[in-house]
């Protein structure tokens, strides 16, 4: 199921379980981050986000990521483009403040052996748009 997935990627997420969250995505993923980089492959997006996820561990992070679906749009049977916002209460900046940052993100999601999986991510912050 889509929820289940998107159940998942939230608790692996906030837990630091990068090795399991990596799990949810295709071998030839591809992840565009809400700062603009892409990484190509699976094996680069867990590698990458690990070392995001070691940062926030470090510093103590508020894990509060939520998702929320906002629509599914089912392409064939095993072919769905999901669009979620997400929004993180009180993430710690550099400064020391906090700040509830949000966004979008926009997905490909493939069936495959019976259970979804990740093909392709666009994440867009939202909470600092300037229009």
């Amino acid at each position: 199921m889509i929820i289940e997935l998107f159940n998942k990627y939230i608790r692996f997420w906030n837990n630091h379980d990068i090795k399991n969250w990596g799990m949810l995505f295709t071998d030839n993923t591809e992840f565009i981050t809400w700062s603009g980089i892409k990484y190509h492959s699976n094996s680069e997006n867990v590698k990458e986000h690990s070392k995001a996820h070691q940062l926030l561990s470090d510093h103590d992070q508020n894990m509060t990521y939520n998702l929320n679906i906002q629509n599914v749009s089912f392409i064939r049977k095993d072919i769905a483009i999901v669009y979620a916002a997400w929004n993180w209460e009180n993430f710690k900046t550099t400064n020391f403040y906090t700040e509830s940052r949000t966004g979008i993100l926009m997905m490909l999601l493939l069936k495959e052996n019976g259970s979804w999986l990740i093909r392709y991510t666009q994440n867009t912050r939202t909470d600092k748009r300037t229009s």
